[in-house]
């Protein structure tokens, strides 16, 4: 029996974890003002009549540069290989030297401390714990990896599936005015012959172009499986974030598999 083509996406990016509510996602849901509405400017990747995913993906990441932020992902599949979930927070420092992350999934849990010379990680399973340092290239100081900053996402399971999101109102999350951004099952196609029962996403952007909030559920169905997917990210306090050294860093720096 072949996997779903969605789920194999999924497992590759080593993310799924809580599906979709009724709710729009992001911080505190806000009334908007018919000022503030009439005076929201859609970022260039968005029209009317759709949005050019590809290129919100790459506006995202480049209104990021140079900023501090936060994102936190969670997703979930349930198929007939079973249940599988896991969740990443990462914090970003706006000089993009020191960068935290955090991923929880298959019972193991991975947290990484970058600093602009050194990658210190902390593997942990079970009772068991373990420490890795390694050097940080100059290439991974200077940059952020789009997983990091939520790109690929926006990617794999917008742009990849052909999904329109299309204007939907304007709101208010957490002060910020953000355009409401929904695709529902129409044109949405995945390959490997794989069929797309129902699909809906909603992301919240503001007018930098930065995606506060990406939310879908997938259900797909090939030859005798089926399968749902669900994917929640969220991008907070930008230009805000700061980076702390962990607790374990110590630890890390006097282990013996250093």
């Amino acid at each position: 029996m072949r996997r779903n083509a969605l789920l194999l996406l999924a497992v590759g990016c080593l993310v799924v974890l809580a599906g979709c509510s009724g709710a729009l996602p992001g911080g505190a849901d806000e009334p908007t003002t018919a000022d503030a509405a009439a005076e929201m400017n859609y970022p260039d990747a968005v029209s009317a009549n759709g949005t050019n995913v590809s290129a919100l993906a790459a506006g995202h990441a480049e209104a990021l540069n140079g900023t501090g932020f936060s994102l936190s992902l969670a997703t979930a599949q349930n198929g007939s290989s079973g249940e599988q979930s896991a969740e990443l927070d990462a914090a970003v420092g706006p000089d993009r030297e020191r960068v935290r992350a955090n991923v929880s999934g298959a019972g193991q849990r991975t947290e990484i401390y970058a600093t602009a010379e050194k990658r210190y990680q902390r593997l942990s399973a079970g009772n068991e714990t373990a420490y890795r340092v390694t050097n940080r290239t100059s290439q991974a100081s200077q940059v952020v990896p789009s997983s990091l900053s939520g790109a690929v996402y926006l990617e794999q399971y917008a742009a990849a599936t052909n999904a329109n999101l299309t204007p939907d109102g304007v709101r208010e999350i957490d002060g910020t005015t953000v355009v409401v951004l929904r695709a529902d099952g129409a044109n949405v196609s995945v390959p490997g012959g794989t069929n797309v029962t129902a699909y809906d996403a909603t992301a919240l952007v503001d007018e930098r172009g930065i995606v506060h909030s990406f939310e879908v559920s997938v259900d797909t169905a090939q030859a005798d499986s089926a399968a749902t997917l669900s994917v929640s990210m969220n991008v907070s306090d930008v230009g805000e974030t700061t980076v702390a050294e962990p607790s374990w860093l110590d630890e890390a720096k006097n282990s013996s598999t250093a």
